[in-house]
């Protein structure tokens, strides 16, 4: 059996001075260093998602601006002579009744 008397008594940990003394302000430390890290990240991700809105916004009025300049400036010329009404009216009647489905 092990004779605990016969161990030698010497240290064979060392702690620095005043390591006890500052343990809890070096843990509160980590802590709150942790939690501003957290909050970066959250305040990141709300910054990413309103970039994401606003750019989705700006497009989708771009997309709308440009239809309406493209509407107001299209027109369908005036037929020019009765040949022309004939030619729009029998082509009109023709691709209404195309079979898409079959072609």
């Amino acid at each position: 059996m092990l004779d605990l008397d016969q161990l030698s008594k010497e240290e064979h940990y060392k702690i620095p001075d005043g390591y006890f003394e500052h343990l809890t302000d070096n843990i509160m430390d980590v802590i709150h260093k942790e939690e501003r890290k957290k909050r970066n990240i959250w305040m990141s991700s709300i910054a990413a998602v309103c970039l994401l809105v606003l750019c989705s916004v700006l497009f989708i009025n771009i997309n709308n601006h440009e239809k309406q300049e493209k509407g107001t400036l299209v027109e369908t010329p005036a037929p020019v002579n009765e040949l022309d009404e004939q030619l729009i009216e029998y082509y009109s009647a023709e691709i209404t009744e195309i079979d898409y489905y079959n072609f």
